[in-house]
């Protein structure tokens, strides 16, 4: 069943290889995919203008049948900047060399799946992805995805059981003892000890429409390379899709701050018309923000879109003031 954009985002972000579409190679044992977008938009913030690269990708995803019954698989993506000139090393200028996501190797099964590696974190993928719905600004996060979880991660996944889904995520940060220890060493713990940081996700769908999620994320401020880690964050969703229409919440809290973000959408036949409104508490100013944006697909692969995100607050997780007006296209395979 096709739902709403809304839904549609959760399943493509919950399997990075969900949009593989080009066989490279397949036999009876396994096969070989690519996917990716190149995406480009025009975007006016506050009067300037910016013509920008929105997330544009090549990746591959793989899977081979074992003895056992089980399946083996990985994937490994890289980023890239469609309308820079720049070369492709890792001596450029910042933000436009290629860079790895989402790149890992796993098995599933009966017992359901465990992968190691680098991707989106398990309290994204199993709860906050859905408020995620603009292509560009006006979502706010206390995990964005890539939160505790890119780089030196595993994961563990069940299969559905009448229902639920749980999951398992462990990241773990290198001393500074390790062959990642330096400055600004993205896998080197913040305190300079070794480090683990613990998340666990459960989703629950009702039915074909209604769906729940809850996760728990350790956020151990001692293990972000950056420093930046805080209080435990706790995160919550509910969902509501059908094929026309589709409404969520996503509710986020630590001891520190708070993000709630409502969520809609309607399918009009050619593409869907979105919105978001976004409130954050961050214990000194509240403020909401807004998003409303619409897609029109010329063909199943290539997408235009417009969006309008609107701050109106000033806290530490806001547009502030600005009003962000975005023209953009994509191509996907």
């Amino acid at each position: 069943m096709k739902k709403t954009l809304i839904a549609a985002s959760i399943a493509a972000l919950a399997a990075t290889s969900a949009n593989a579409a080009v066989k490279i190679y397949e036999s009876e044992t396994g096969s070989l995919s690519s996917y990716g977008k190149v995406q480009l938009e025009l975007e006016n913030r506050d009067g300037e203008n910016t013509i920008q690269n929105q997330g544009s990708r090549l990746g591959f995803s793989g899977d081979t049948q074992l003895d056992n019954g089980m399946t083996a698989f990985t994937n490994f993506e890289f980023r890239f900047q469609p309308g820079v000139k720049n070369n492709v090393s890792t001596g450029g200028a910042a933000g436009s060399d290629w860079t790895v996501r989402n790149s890992y190797l796993g098995v599933k099964g009966d017992f359901g799946s465990i992968k190691a590696g680098n991707f989106d974190s398990i309290t994204y993928t199993m709860v906050t992805s859905q408020a995620d719905i603009m292509e560009n600004a006006g979502y706010r996060s206390l995990d964005s995805g890539d939160v505790n979880a890119h780089g030196t991660a595993i994961a563990y996944e069940t299969n559905d059981i009448s229902g639920f889904k749980f999951g398992l995520g462990i990241k773990h940060y290198a001393s500074n003892k390790s062959n990642y220890a330096g400055a600004g060493a993205p896998l080197d713990s913040a305190s300079g000890d070794e480090e683990w940081n613990i998340q666990l996700g459960a989703t629950y769908q009702l039915n074909d429409e209604l769906s729940f999620g809850l996760a728990v994320d350790q956020n151990n401020e001692d293990g972000r390379a950056a420093g930046n880690g805080k209080d435990p964050i706790i995160a919550a969703s509910a969902m509501y899709a059908t094929d026309l229409f589709g409404a969520g919440v996503v509710v986020e809290s630590n001891d520190d701050a708070m993000v709630a973000n409502l969520t809609g959408s309607v399918n009009y036949g050619a593409g869907d018309v979105y919105a978001l409104v976004s409130f954050v508490d961050d214990g000194n100013e509240t403020g909401v923000d807004f998003g409303l944006g619409a897609n029109y697909k010329l063909a199943k692969n290539f997408v235009t879109y417009g969006e309008v995100a609107v701050g109106n607050d000033k806290d530490a997780l806001t547009l502030g003031d600005l009003s962000i007006v975005t023209l953009g296209a994509a191509y996907k395979w």
